[in-house]
């Protein structure tokens, strides 16, 4: 008898093989095993992705990710994070190619779900700067922090999609490259789209080094600073490691 890893191996063969079974019944039964799969993967990446789905429809979207699917199956149970792999797949989808930002916006929404399932942390607190600030101490990102750099408004057009967004902020996107920044201030996810000032900041390993960066490129370090203490975008000093 196989032992519960011999088993999982042989079936998940199996299910990557339809011939493999000389019996009808079992191919019928794996054949519907791995239609259900699918369809829970395909379901999986219109969740994820949720907003290139909205921008291309489902129709078109499905039949990306099903080619997604059969080409990059999931390597885990957990589907909440399948997809690493999605924007550079829609970026070499020819359907797509009149379409360039669609892989741009697909890379916004895999820093969503990463930072939506990045490790809990406690976030650098404002209130506790105001006791006294060492320029010297280290400045890390909390474990949710993401950023990026997009050659089309991927930042913009993912903002335009979300409850409560301006009925017009779709044709108020102007079409240039942005920087990203996620965070997860709180339980919730925030996406914001910031300037070059604000990244060279981010860029800093102490807060003099932020600042300096900050400064040598026009920005205002102070509200800089605040905006992203606001946005949770750095680790309560206790945090160990280094910048992503």
């Amino acid at each position: 008898m196989l032992d519960a890893a011999d088993f999982q191996q042989a079936f998940g063969a199996m299910l990557a093989s339809p011939g493999m079974s000389g019996d009808p019944a079992m191919r019928r039964a794996l054949a519907v095993h791995r239609n259900t799969a699918r369809k829970a993967a395909r379901d999986a990446l219109f969740a994820n992705y949720p907003v290139t789905a909205a921008l291309v429809g489902d129709n078109a979207f499905s039949a990306c990710a099903s080619s997604y699917v059969e080409m990059l199956p999931p390597r885990e149970a957990r589907l909440c994070l399948y997809g690493d792999r999605f924007g550079p797949f829609v970026d070499a989808w020819a359907p797509f190619v009149e379409a360039p930002y669609l892989g741009a916006v697909a890379a916004v929404e895999r820093m969503v779900t990463e930072a939506l399932f990045a490790a809990d942390w406690p976030a650098l607190d404002p209130v506790g700067l105001t006791r006294g600030i060492d320029p010297g101490a280290p400045l890390r990102w909390h474990p949710a922090t993401r950023t990026g750099k997009t050659l089309a408004p991927a930042g913009s057009l993912w903002l335009a999609h979300q409850p409560g967004a301006d009925p017009d902020a779709l044709d108020e996107v102007v079409w240039k490259q942005e920087l990203i920044l996620v965070t997860r201030p709180g339980d919730a996810v925030e996406v914001r789209v910031i300037d070059v000032p604000t990244r060279a900041f981010l860029a800093g390993a102490t807060l003099a080094d932020a600042a300096a960066n900050a400064s040598g490129e026009g920005g205002d370090v102070a509200a800089i600073f605040a905006a992203l203490l606001s946005a949770g975008a750095f680790a309560a000093e206790t945090q160990q490691g280094e910048n992503p």
